[in-house]
């Protein structure tokens, strides 16, 4: 007789643990039980927080973006008004802020790519546009900006890094824009499912 309730009682413990769905249920899972009303909620919600994310990552990265920009238009600055037949001026043009002095044959032209790819990452994070011509410039300047800071990393390590900087900048900012990009596409992907659930 004691067998038998010990045997109903674990029953009854173990019953709630099999029939709770919020132990174990997956988030498509929950997300399919919804009523219709709820789903649309969710689905707002996503893309609200969403893009709220994406407003900031994006000021987040136009930050380093603006600020590698200002030292590559001083550094074309302070070459131009030291003037071009100084001595000074053939021993190489100094890097702002550090003072290192860089050894490129052309520095105007380098800088002037520099400036086309930050604002084209400018462009990137503004816009968004991810079509056929903006993945072709990509590739352009990623490929010119490098061929060219391997073509001046004989002259030291920090005008290597210096003419890397707008091509890393450049890489990080499509990166961040593949991703953001995803987000969008997941919960569109996520708001196709249910308009297919719903008309099944």
């Amino acid at each position: 007789m004691s067998t038998t309730r010990s045997r109903s009682s674990q029953k009854k413990q173990e019953t709630p643990r099999a029939s709770d769905p919020s132990r174990s249920m997956p988030l498509v899972s929950e997300y399919d039980v919804l009523t219709e009303e709820e789903q649309q909620q969710v689905l707002r919600r996503l893309v609200i927080q969403n893009e709220a994310d994406i407003r900031m990552f994006s000021t987040f990265l136009k930050m380093p973006t603006v600020v590698i920009l200002m030292l590559n238009l001083l550094f074309v600055y302070n070459y131009v008004t030291s003037g071009f037949g100084t001595a000074d001026n053939f021993a190489g043009a100094k890097m702002p802020i550090s003072g290192v002095r860089i050894y490129a044959e052309h520095p105007i032209v380098a800088t002037e790519l520099s400036v086309v790819m930050l604002q084209f990452a400018l462009y990137l994070l503004s816009y968004e546009r991810w079509d056929r011509l903006t993945k072709t410039s990509l590739g352009v300047l990623l490929a010119l900006g490098t061929a060219h800071a391997l073509t001046c990393r004989k002259s030291g390590v920090f005008e290597f890094g210096w003419w890397m900087l707008p091509v890393l900048d450049l890489v990080a900012v499509s990166y961040a824009q593949l991703n953001m990009r995803r987000s969008r596409e997941g919960i569109r992907d996520l708001a196709r499912a249910t308009y297919h659930i719903k008309s099944a």
